[in-house]
């Protein structure tokens, strides 16, 4: 895990303005993707690209290629030992890449409709479920076993730095019950109890000076978020969230504080239905930006490093 850095007041750039308002760019070279799940792995951001059927490496500055050809992957992460780890919806399974190439079925039974996901510092691979599968575990040497409750169409899903939560989000289409669940995870990474319902995009304002308004006029972070999709946890316990499926305002990714109870920093520039969120780069303070439309790869530099 890369050190602790300052806060976002104490670092953020002289060019920003001092609300924590920051603007993610187009990367150098990108090609368009609908991609779902990116991860930072052996120093490349590697992307889920769905309709291209292959999951592709980025090396920064612009070098984009082919890394391997694979029928629907979706959710991506790195286990411990350094494999990449790929949740895939045809056929549904859970599957490790070695950085050989070696590709190996960890689980293809019992694992719902698999999405994004993340692992655990013992290996244990956690993983949401898209439309109606539920969050899933599998310890490693185990079985796969469903968390209670079953959340409905779940998205995104990441780790505390602590690894002691397991944020889930749902975009489920009742805005009463759409936000980020979260387990308590024991030091096995086994959740002691069921999630409760952490963060409601319906009743955060983000108060920030110089934010313009949300283009469907709300109020609230439903305005500029949506419908949940992607989640990522910085050191720091910060929460950043985006969204806007088949909503009309969006464009941007949330930050919120380790409380669930204020938006501490807001990143526009992006465009709508924004899925995957993942932390890259030399120094871990690169925010990379998927979307899953006909989307390039965006990217900001931000003040706290990433996971």
């Amino acid at each position: 895990m890369l050190p602790l850095l300052l806060s976002f007041a104490a670092l953020t750039p002289a060019a920003e303005p001092t609300s924590n308002i920051f603007h993610a760019t187009a990367v150098t070279g990108s090609p368009t993707f609908t991609a779902s799940g990116i991860v930072w792995w052996k120093d490349k951001l590697i992307i889920s690209e769905r309709v291209g059927k292959k999951l592709v490496a980025f090396t920064a500055p612009d070098k984009f290629e082919t890394l391997r050809e694979i029928e629907r992957a979706v959710g991506l992460g790195v286990d411990p030992d350094g494999n990449l780890v790929v949740a895939e919806k045809e056929p549904p399974r859970i599957s490790r890449i070695s950085p050989d190439g070696k590709a190996t079925v960890l689980a293809d039974e019992n694992v719902g409709t698999p999405h994004f996901l993340t692992v655990h510092k013992n290996g244990t691979i956690y993983w949401s479920g898209f439309p109606d599968g539920g969050t899933r575990m599998l310890p490693p040497g185990g079985k796969v076993a469903v968390l209670t409750p079953r959340i409905g169409h779940t998205y995104g899903i990441a780790l505390s730095p602590k690894q002691d939560w397991l944020y889930v989000a749902s975009k489920i289409p009742n805005p009463d019950k759409r936000g980020v669940y979260r387990f308590p995870l024991d030091d096995k990474g086994v959740p002691k109890v069921e999630a409760e319902f952490f963060l409601r995009t319906d009743q955060l304002k983000p108060e920030l000076n110089g934010l313009p308004a949300a283009k469907d006029g709300s109020a609230t972070l439903t305005g500029w978020i949506g419908r949940l999709q992607g989640i990522a946890v910085d050191p720091q316990g910060n929460i950043y969230i985006a969204g806007a499926e088949s909503h009309n305002s969006g464009e941007s990714v949330a930050v919120i504080d380790p409380t669930g109870k204020k938006v501490i920093a807001m990143i526009l520039g992006v465009p709508r239905n924004i899925s995957g969120l993942a932390f890259g780069g030399k120094d871990g303070r690169t925010l990379f930006i998927s979307g899953a439309g006909d989307y390039k790869l965006f990217s900001v530099e931000i003040p706290a490093a990433g996971r």
